[in-house]
């Protein structure tokens, strides 16, 4: 009697050891699950909120940019998805500079700002066409001289007032939000914003 009470203590005892050497490493990994979870949802939400603008993002709208002879040319799929474009040159860091572009779709009165670093050789006086013969998606082009036809002028929107997309914590920076300078009204002069009227969607 007392050798089979001995082997059930014996047993019970292998049980708990057991169970207390598996319990850890199953809240190991039940905290690595959650922590997996967090992970990948963030990931999800950030590449929601971020759009690449490769057809597969919220907006389901796809640009390509390509530089030509001097000029930047903006694709957008497809055709008559934009309806504004804007663009400010950022030429701050010297030897690098880039095309601030603000994309603005049917579903939202805000513009998508992305950058486009330049190889062409811009300078901030900018001038931007649309060839409308284009009939598979939207084509536009910015460019410091005139194109000829089938180009036509195109009203640019209001110039980006950030440097970066919305989310990029640069943009709450001194340099990335400089402080405006007070001019008296008397000594003010028109603004050229960079653009020239028309043909818009």
């Amino acid at each position: 009697m007392f050798k089979a009470l001995s082997f059930a203590t014996e047993r019970v005892n292998t049980i708990v050891r057991d169970i207390f050497m598996v319990l850890p490493f199953r809240l190991l990994m039940f905290i690595f699950a959650i922590l997996t979870g967090v992970v990948t949802s963030y990931s999800v939400f950030a590449e929601e909120v971020f759009d690449r603008l490769d057809g597969t993002g919220p907006s389901q709208k796809r640009v390509d940019v390509i530089e030509w002879e001097g000029n930047l040319e903006v694709h957008v799929y497809p055709r008559g998805s934009l309806k504004g474009l804007s663009a400010k040159l950022d030429d701050r860091e010297k030897g690098k500079k880039v095309m601030v572009v603000g994309y603005r779709f049917a579903q939202s009165q805000a513009p998508l700002i992305r950058r486009a670093i330049l190889g062409v050789p811009f300078q901030s006086k900018l001038k931007a066409f649309i060839n409308p013969k284009e009939k598979d998606f939207d084509k536009l082009a910015l460019s410091n001289q005139d194109l000829p036809a089938p180009w036509k002028p195109y009203k640019l929107d209001r110039a980006p007032t950030q440097w970066y997309p919305d989310g990029d914590e640069r943009n709450n920076t001194e340099e990335a939000t400089p402080k405006a300078i007070r001019i008296p009204a008397s000594k003010r002069r028109p603004v050229d914003e960079g653009s020239l009227g028309g043909y818009d969607f």
